[in-house]
């Protein structure tokens, strides 16, 4: 599993999950519809247009928490696409009307603490993205404890909790907002189906294979576009999670299965950039198990492509640049990967600052259990 993965797994299951108030004959409401289609389908810059518009409308009417929920939204996309530095312009926007017109326990407000708390520890942020998380975690102490509402929360929790290493704690997590779930929407519902690809993905890193199998196998059961639709991103995402767990049990005919689900659904999906290039570093693994060089650096090297022109150089990136580098080495192309490896320990060493503590980083495991 990737440390990116989660981040953007958390986004993008409940992204646009708020609704603005008073729908109906409402105008906001239908630049809400529009904007959160043109997100779907990938036109982020269409999308970006409609919320500016929307969020006008809705400041002018003095909307501020109908406004909040939007800036958040916006966020999200804007996480989604990769636009963190504009991601946390629209998360700050929205705290800061939460701060001033929401109750404490607002489970909007919650949200966005948790999103933008999340995307600091991702983007390297650690002391930042542990404030805000934990002032999620104390406000929604105050919720009733079964409320449905919670599931969001509950869910980045224990992803953060999965990072931090306190899979224990995480496990309970998932396992109450799977109790919540069934308990309002019914068994294996489409509701929050989500947190199974999330549990899997930390059940992975943390060595129960068997466990990551069932949990992402149930999503796509449910999932399964015969049952419901066309494939979406997130399907893509599961596939590509079960393939890589297939891989590393070394079943690969399971894992060349899943691996093709994935990219079926890629191939008709524009946007995402970083969940494709999780989902390429993984291919890139496969490869590597089975001593197919060319193909494993091929992988990388369009991953590795992908997050430098998302992230910059940051933790994420150095490691897809060892992943490559081990990939050249394995062409006899030391020179390149010596290059490689420099450069990413160089980055590696800049990120560990007194003013940005570097986390467990996922993607760093990963690669260590591949040594």
């Amino acid at each position: 599993m990737t440390f990116i993965t989660l981040c953007v797994l958390v986004v993008f299951v409940f992204c646009f999950s708020n609704t603005v108030a008073n729908a109906g004959e409402d105008p906001a409401e239908d630049l809400q519809i529009k904007a959160s289609r043109a997100s779907s389908a990938g036109q982020f810059e269409k999308a970006s247009q409609i919320f500016t518009q929307e969020l006008d409308l809705l400041i002018a009417k003095g909307r501020h928490l109908d406004a909040a929920a939007v800036y958040t939204q916006f966020g999200e996309m804007s996480q989604i696409e990769g636009q963190f530095p504009a991601a946390e312009a629209s998360y700050k926007n929205a705290l800061d009307l939460f701060q001033h017109y929401a109750k404490p326990n607002d489970l909007s407000f919650i949200a966005a603490l948790d999103d933008l708390g999340w995307m600091y520890v991702t983007w390297g942020r650690q002391i930042e993205g542990a404030r805000l998380l934990n002032e999620a975690h104390h406000k929604a102490e105050r919720v009733p404890p079964k409320d449905p509402g919670l599931l969001r929360h509950l869910d980045t929790q224990a992803a953060y909790l999965s990072v931090e290493g306190r899979y224990s704690e995480a496990v309970s997590d998932w396992k109450r907002a799977l109790a919540i779930g069934a308990a309002a929407y019914g068994p294996d519902s489409r509701d929050y189906d989500s947190l199974l690809v999330h549990f899997g993905q930390a059940s992975d890193l943390f060595g129960d294979y068997a466990g990551a199998v069932s949990l992402f196998r149930k999503y796509l059961n449910i999932e399964s576009p015969a049952s419901a639709g066309p494939a979406n991103l997130s399907y893509a995402v599961a596939a590509g999670e079960l393939a890589h767990v297939y891989t590393e049990l070394h079943k690969y005919p399971e894992a060349r299965h899943w691996f093709s689900e994935s990219m079926n659904v890629f191939g008709s999906h524009p946007g995402e950039p970083l969940v494709y290039s999780m989902i390429l570093s993984y291919l890139g693994d496969a490869y590597m198990a089975q001593r197919d060089w060319a193909n494993a650096e091929l992988q990388y090297r369009k991953a590795l492509n992908i997050e430098q022109s998302v992230l910059g150089n940051n933790h994420t990136v150095a490691w897809e640049m060892f992943s490559l580098a081990k990939a050249l080495r394995k062409r006899h192309a030391k020179s390149e990967a010596k290059d490689l490896e420099s450069r990413a320990k160089a980055i590696l060493i800049a990120e560990k600052n007194p003013t940005q503590e570097a986390t467990i980083d996922v993607l760093a495991l990963r690669h260590e259990e591949h040594e």
